[in-house]
């Protein structure tokens, strides 16, 4: 049985400089789970850890309603990846029981140098099954 997961793209490869800040919205409605990737190249220095990488949530989609979660409000960063000590991007992942949050969660990503960053959502344990492409969200859904 396949896990039948829809995905959304919140940041789509955008590049970003120092200080400049990355925001996508991930719509969670009729799914009880989130597993949200934030992936971004590599850093110059070890120490270009972002300076804000976490999560918002609200009940609608106006900026100004987004709130913190706790939970996922810029948790200790590691030292960054870089092109001399991985060939890794840098990547953190928040595992979301959906369940407790409001409908609309955000990924907000601020790096300490140029970076392009992507944010990509799998959601889980739906209501339905998203048992085509359209549902999954995807131009092509390939099951086996």
């Amino acid at each position: 049985m396949t896990p039948q997961l829809k995905t959304i793209v919140a940041i789509n490869a955008v590049s970003k400089t120092n200080g400049a800040t990355a925001t996508g919205i991930i719509d969670t409605l009729g799914y009880d789970f989130a597993s949200i990737d934030v992936v971004a190249t590599t850093a110059d220095v070890v120490s270009n850890t972002p300076t804000v990488c976490k999560l918002q949530e609200a009940d609608v989609t106006n900026a100004t309603s987004f709130a913190d979660i706790t939970a996922f409000a810029t948790p200790t960063m590691p030292n960054a990846n870089t092109a001399a000590t991985a060939t890794l991007q840098n990547n953190f992942k928040f595992n979301v029981d959906c369940r407790a949050r409001k409908r609309y969660l955000q990924v907000v990503y601020t790096p300490q140098t140029t970076q392009t960053v992507t944010a990509i959502a799998n959601l889980g344990r739906g209501e339905q099954a998203p048992v085509t492409a359209a549902k999954a969200n995807a131009m092509t859904l390939v099951e086996g």
